[in-house]
């Protein structure tokens, strides 16, 4: 089977997957009681808006990566090391996100794991990324440069490279997740972005297959988690869908390009540390009436859908725009 072939079928498999599993892991999580809580000292404007989101079924991410991962060994996505190295990523900061949801629901007023240890673990995890995949051999330790096309040999900055871009893709993702279809729209754009790029280089099409098997199942969640949400992807999936973007768009050498391929993401992080620096160093006053970015225009008025399909346009245009400065 030919290569676009068969990742068309591992996309169509994986989508039709979750379309058809959706239903009853729905019900089951309803039957669980694994529903939205909502946290009390939120920005105030916020708790109306959080109320009408209480009561969703959450965790919906386990469904997502349990397919992801069924799927890619079912088409070959662990016949060699770079396999592996993405399922130790999306598995660990899944369990963590798993963790994270389960004192959520379990908790007084909601609280999860704390931020700066769910920091040092993606980080943590970001390192052993990077020292098991930084044998010059394996030929890893490369990044195309955007518009010039030419691969840079990074040495030993691969480390610190790895724990930035896993990190920063893991909690940037989850940071994202705060509409109804935000994240998992732009994540199906952004992991086909990578599975075009992969098809051009004959060394990365087995993370060709991840790349086509995560989208996949992204459009047959999106189906419930479009705006009103009948699921929520929850800290397990935005984490491991997160770790997943990074670590294949590291091991596809699209490092930097993901800058511009994920440009919702970065955006919506980058909103969150300005409107922290902000209030701690200017007195207390605010860039954004609320961060992540997402919430500052759905409190300026802007309708949830219209907000998102909005950003859904925008994220397309910015892959678009990053497929043409990695090719």
């Amino acid at each position: 089977m030919a290569l676009k072939t068969q990742l068309c079928v591992v996309f169509l498999a994986s989508a039709l997957g979750v379309l058809l599993i959706g239903p009853r892991a729905i019900r089951m999580l309803r039957a669980l009681k694994w529903l939205q809580p909502m946290r009390h000292e939120d920005c105030p404007p916020l708790i109306p808006l959080q109320q009408a989101k209480q009561g969703t079924p959450t965790m919906g991410g386990l469904i997502v990566l349990g397919i992801a991962i069924l799927g890619a060994a079912a088409f070959g996505g662990f016949s060699g090391f770079e396999g592996w190295l993405v399922l130790g990523a999306v598995g660990s900061l899944g369990a963590m996100g798993c963790v994270d949801d389960w004192q959520k629901l379990r908790r007084p007023n909601a609280k999860g794991l704390r931020c700066m240890p769910k920091l040092l673990v993606a980080l943590l995890v970001g390192a052993m990324f990077g020292m098991l995949s930084a044998d010059p051999g394996a030929g890893f330790r490369q990044l195309v440069v955007p518009w010039l096309g030419e691969r840079v040999e990074v040495g030993w900055w691969w480390i610190p490279l790895s724990m930035a871009v896993i990190a920063g893709c893991a909690h940037a993702v989850n940071l994202s997740d705060g509409m109804d279809g935000l994240a998992v729209g732009c994540l199906s754009v952004a992991f086909a972005v990578l599975a075009v790029f992969a098809i051009t280089d004959p060394r990365s099409q087995l993370v060709a297959i991840w790349c086509a098997s995560l989208p996949g199942e992204c459009v047959g969640f999106l189906w419930f988690n479009s705006f009103p949400a009948s699921v929520f992807l929850g800290d397990v999936g935005a984490l491991g869908l997160g770790a997943a973007l990074g670590v294949l768009a590291l091991l596809s050498q699209a490092g930097l390009g993901l800058v511009i391929v994920g440009g919702i993401f970065v955006v919506e992080a980058l909103s969150v540390i300005l409107q922290v620096a902000s209030f701690r160093w200017r007195h207390q006053r605010r860039l954004f009436r609320v961060a992540p970015l997402h919430h500052h225009f759905q409190l300026g008025g802007l309708a949830e859908h219209k907000l998102v399909v909005r950003f859904w346009i925008v994220g397309a245009l910015l892959a678009a725009l990053g497929l043409s400065a990695l090719s």
